[in-house]
């Protein structure tokens, strides 16, 4: 155990238990010496799935790809909502980010998570353009939209993954020129503290008050990631888990800066990249692929269409890994 490390039982306290599951509450983060300075939300709710519930077992996953993703992301993100349903007020409205937040959309929860009537939705596509010239290297267009900005008191935004924010800063800043909620929630499965600055901002310029509820983690941003910049959602000096979480983060991942979910809209909708892309960061950070146990991996690894690509555009990992991996 790191002790130098800031815990989330130090910063935090349980407000709730329910269905197995903790409810922390953060609150003043930005008067913590760590963070000091930092706009940041007052208060930060974080669910805790303990001893290895299906949110842990999100984080320590980096190999599920496909429906089994999918379905993780959807049956996690409808328990948080779950648990925050009686805090939303009068009408709800979802904007559902496509194509990562697709699973999070609640016309799909099962069982339903509405009261009285459907929420309110609209899906929106938005594109990230690559511009060297720009900060963090892209810009954000809106490519589609489907439905309305609802007039309604309570919206949830739904996107699976928050790392610098920029998207989700992009639409609320858009969403907030139209009409003002009481409430904005958002419930990312996977989600670091800098991505809520910019959209913190935007929400107190407005008076809506943004209730963030995290998923086992208030992560730190890589400043340079495994393969990409500003993108690595691993376990970052700053990264604040409970101890239960670090130990299992630390022995899952051998101790290795390894971003825990990649990039979950190609693990969803491109298995073989992501798939590829896992691998390639193992080698890069030094983990053991004999430690690994492949049998829990999509057989997509084991067949031969993939180890053939595997060996023909990732030769050096191929080498590394293709004998645990041939049938």
């Amino acid at each position: 155990m790191d002790h130098n490390r800031i815990y989330l039982e130090d910063i935090g306290e349980i407000v709730m238990s329910r269905s197995g599951k903790d409810i922390w509450l953060v609150r003043e983060i930005s008067q913590h010496e760590a963070f000091r300075g930092r706009n940041l939300p007052d208060k930060i709710y974080v669910v805790d799935f303990p001893g290895r519930g299906l949110g842990e077992e999100f984080l320590l996953s980096r190999q599920a790809c496909g429906a089994e993703k999918f379905l993780m992301i959807k049956n996690i993100g409808h328990d948080m909502m779950r648990l925050f349903e009686r805090m939303f007020d009068g009408k709800l409205a979802q904007f559902v980010i496509l194509w990562g937040g697709r699973p999070l959309d609640l016309l799909d929860a099962n069982p339903p998570l509405h009261r009285d009537r459907h929420p309110d939705t609209t899906y929106i596509k938005l594109t990230r353009v690559e511009d060297s010239e720009v900060s963090r290297g892209w810009n954000i267009v809106e490519s589609s939209f489907v439905g309305e900005w609802w007039q309604d008191e309570t919206w949830i935004i739904m996107e699976e993954c928050i790392a610098s924010g920029s998207t989700l800063t992009y639409f609320v800043a858009e969403a907030l020129e139209h009409h003002r909620p009481k409430k904005i929630f958002l419930f990312p499965v996977c989600a670091s503290l800098e991505g809520l600055e910019g959209i913190c901002t935007v929400c107190n310029d407005h008076g809506v008050e943004l209730i963030p509820v995290f998923n086992g983690a208030l992560v730190q941003v890589a400043e340079k990631g495994v393969t990409l910049p500003f993108t690595d959602l691993g376990l970052q000096p700053q990264t604040i888990v409970t101890r239960h979480l670090y130990h299992d983060l630390n022995e899952r991942y051998q101790g290795t800066p390894l971003c825990w979910v990649g990039d979950i809209g190609d693990s969803i909708y491109k298995p073989e990249d992501y798939l590829l892309e896992t691998l390639s960061d193992m080698l890069m950070v030094g983990m053991d692929f004999e430690r690994e146990d492949f049998s829990l991996w999509s057989p997509i690894v084991r067949s031969e269409g993939f180890l053939t690509r595997l060996e023909t555009s990732h030769e050096e990992v191929f080498k590394a890994v293709g004998k645990y991996l041939r049938p």
